[in-house]
């Protein structure tokens, strides 16, 4: 697929939109509560029962944590461009939209037009993400496949396919024992709930392109001065942005301390291998970095498209607590494509796909490996301060 994007703000996610993918998360999901509350088999429909959301509202915490990243906590009912297309075509029903509506209950007109209702509003956003972001995939948790069909197919035909189906398109995003365990139990942080959009995501990492190099890009320099500017903004240095861009050093210093106000930093750059998988939380960060990164490529982007459009993303996954800045993901992935010194592999419990070092001073196997959140290494932010206080005290 060919990328499309027009200028470097189609490569962020807008703060409207972003904060409309919020709102979606809370308004389904008090949905699919109401509904499971009148009609407890719809579970099956939801892959979510009554009791795990009522779970999820006695702790705020971890529900805030969870509803408040920059993606749709629920996914697609129907996974395939094939089921999606029997509805927008008439054609005679496949087997997973025949077992969805199975599923159903029978209800009343009430719940039948708010259904109606929150399909339509499901799938507007699902279009209007589509249109606007490159990383639309992993953020509705969908293949590029159905991203790809999605995308091609018309909000009217939409509309005119859902208008008589009596079954949700959106289910619970989150399939695995494991989140429920750790949601009642308080651990959802920020890099838990990231582990969790990873394996519920059906896009994998270790199956996505990665491999582009900067030399076949061929930049205008309009290009070149776009994306130097973009990345520079979100906090590249002055000097890998001449270098990356050919741009002259003296320019991007420039343009850096107009951005910023200060002078870009010099000192060593990022060399260490090793540092991304040193502890829990920098493993699990450079995953996810590696993940969107990939899933943008996978997306048409190319290398200072799915970067930048990395970089946005991750910043609003993790905040200020980002240890990936942009200089290290350049270095992160720049070396990910050129050697197996860093690889992707899955871990032996959940399957789910980590950064691994097989460099020479540190060699992980993947049979022997467990991620970070099945060894319960990972402990929300409070909890952190709180031990903190108490070695303090």
């Amino acid at each position: 697929m060919k990328n499309n994007f027009n200028s470097t703000a189609e490569l962020q996610i807008q703060d409207w939109l972003l904060e409309r993918v919020q709102r979606t998360n809370f308004m389904l999901t008090d949905f699919m509560s109401v509904t499971l509350n009148a009609h407890p088999s719809a579970s099956v429909a939801f892959q979510v029962t009554k009791e795990d959301l009522e779970h999820s509202r006695n702790n705020e915490q971890s529900l805030s944590i969870l509803m408040n990243k920059p993606f749709l906590v629920l996914a697609p009912s129907l996974t395939k461009p094939d089921d999606w297309r029997c509805l927008v075509d008439n054609k005679v029903r496949t087997a997973a939209v025949s077992a969805l509506q199975e599923a159903m209950p029978e209800m009343g007109p009430v719940t039948r037009t708010h259904l109606y209702h929150h399909n339509r509003q499901y799938f507007q956003l699902i279009k209007d993400v589509l249109a606007m972001n490159v990383l639309a995939a992993p953020i509705l948790g969908i293949s590029i496949e159905l991203a790809d069909y999605l995308r091609a197919t018309s909000i009217e035909k939409l509309e005119m396919a859902v208008h008589d189906i009596e079954f949700p398109l959106f289910r619970w995003r989150f399939s695995a024992r494991r989140f429920w365990n750790d949601f009642t139990a308080g651990w959802i942080s920020d890099e838990s709930a990231s582990h969790h959009l990873m394996q519920s995501s059906p896009m994998r990492s270790g199956s996505l392109p990665f491999k582009n190099v900067w030399t076949s890009l061929r930049l205008k320099r309009s290009q070149n001065d776009a994306f130097a500017y973009a990345m520079m903004s979100q906090g590249c240095r002055a000097s890998i942005a001449s270098e990356l861009f050919n741009i002259a050093p003296t320019t991007t210093r420039l343009t850096y301390r107009e951005i910023h106000g200060v002078s870009s930093p010099c000192g060593c750059l990022p060399t260490s291998l090793t540092w991304y998988v040193e502890n829990p939380v920098n493993r699990v960060q450079a995953t996810t970095y590696t993940w969107l990164y990939r899933c943008a490529l996978a997306a048409g982007a190319n290398i200072p498209e799915a970067l930048i459009a990395a970089n946005d993303i991750a910043y609003k996954l993790f905040g200020k607590k980002l240890r990936i800045n942009p200089n290290r993901a350049i270095h992160l992935t720049g070396v990910m494509a050129v050697d197996r010194r860093l690889t992707v592999l899955p871990c032996r419990t959940c399957d789910t796909q980590y950064v691994l070092s097989s460099s020479d001073l540190k060699i992980e196997f993947p049979n022997t490996f467990s991620c970070p959140v099945c060894t319960q290494s990972i402990t929300p932010r409070d909890t952190d301060s709180k031990r903190k206080r108490k070695n303090l005290a």
